[in-house]
């Protein structure tokens, strides 16, 4: 059922809205204020968020940055509601990234036609992603010149690189406009979420370079000393930042030696499996993260709760670009196994994987200490 979250100050409108929406079988959230609004929209994730642009607390335009500032919510669609129909008005809400505009007063009939033409707009958007994605692929099965390589790539990833450009764009204006209404811990998240999205893009570029040098066996090998525990660690916390609304990534280390290894290929390992362990599980579900070792090599695994791989298809699952047959609604380039073996290759290293449908996947992989 299409949730829809109504935040508006006005107890009368609000609960008529709710009314109309409730008899078109829609699930509706109610918020009394902007604040209310914004715990609403990360605690149940809405299909779609209407709201008045003056309420106490917090306007409807701190409500907006605040949804475009989360992973969870940056795609969501805004409709505002508001008597206020100056031009600068609108072109301030829409530059921060809503929708539409209903003026006050609407009727029922102009309320339901402007959800109907958003949720519409957002899945053709999501199904033309889904369509380009398999396309692309479809294509680079067949097609391995390096120069249409390059550019099937940049296709693949650009729609990936919105989400956490919008993010550091809509954190940062949020701070600057209401950083005087925060307390330090708001502050502080704001801040996290800036760092983490400017990792996960560094990490998408990485991807990037990667997948270019392995078609050109010319990927670079440069190992030095590093502190294994700290370095993972960092790393599933940059995830915990960004992910910790919708899934729990436990890390532990059963030891604290040093080997030498290659920091951006360990990277490119622990990032793409944590990747994928969150993309392909529920929302509350939990990751593990273990640092473990024996005699002469340390290992790395990453354990999910999620949808599994099909047994008949494990011994594909490295292969570039390919997928598991249950994921086909999930979008994804099918390139982060691949680069997870090649970068464990180079380390005189073996990946492990271990699956079931529907109970979870288990990655790991085992480098020597050197």
């Amino acid at each position: 059922m299409t949730k829809i979250l109504v935040i508006d100050d006005e107890t009368i409108l609000r609960q008529e809205i709710t009314e109309w929406l409730t008899l078109e079988d829609y699930e509706v959230i109610n918020a009394a204020d902007g604040r209310a609004g914004v715990e609403a929209a990360f605690q149940h994730q809405p299909d779609l968020v209407i709201s008045d642009v003056l309420m106490p607390h917090l306007d409807g335009y701190g409500v907006l940055l605040e949804m475009r500032s989360n992973p969870l919510t940056v795609d969501t669609p805004f409709i505002f509601l508001t008597a206020r129909t100056a031009h600068e008005d609108m072109r301030q809400g829409m530059s921060l990234g809503a929708d539409d505009y209903i003026t006050k007063p609407f009727t029922r009939q102009e309320l339901l036609e402007a959800i109907e033409i958003r949720l519409g707009k957002k899945a053709a958007q999501e199904e033309k992603h889904l369509r380009e994605v398999g396309q692309w692929q479809q294509a680079l099965e067949y097609e391995r010149e390096q120069r249409l390589l390059k550019t099937k790539l940049i296709a693949m990833f650009s729609h990936d690189f919105r989400n956490p450009l919008t993010v550091i764009r809509s954190s940062n204006i949020l701070m600057q406009k209401y950083a005087d209404r925060m307390g330090d811990e708001q502050r502080q998240d704001h801040t996290n979420r800036i760092e983490a999205s400017v990792q996960q893009l560094l990490q998408m570029l990485d991807d990037m370079l990667m997948i270019a040098q392995m078609e050109t066996d010319n990927l670079d090998f440069r190992p030095e000393p590093l502190a294994l525990s700290e370095f993972f660690q960092r790393i599933a916390g940059e995830f915990q930042t960004i992910y910790g609304k919708t899934h729990s990534i436990f890390y532990e280390a059963h030891f604290d030696d040093t080997s030498k290894a290659d920091p951006r290929l360990l990277r490119q390992i622990a990032s793409n499996l944590i990747s994928n362990a969150v993309k392909y599980s529920s929302q509350g579900s939990q990751v593990h993260v273990v640092l473990d070792k024996s005699s002469d090599c340390w290992s790395l695994s990453v354990q999910d709760q999620g949808r599994g791989i099909p047994e008949e298809e494990l011994d594909c699952m490295f292969e570039a670009f390919h997928r598991g047959s249950n994921v086909r609604d999930i979008s994804g380039t099918g390139l982060g196994l691949a680069i997870v073996k090649q970068a464990t290759d180079l380390h005189d290293g073996s990946v492990h994987l271990e699956s079931q449908v529907d109970i979870g996947t288990t990655v790991s992989v085992t480098i020597p200490f050197c």
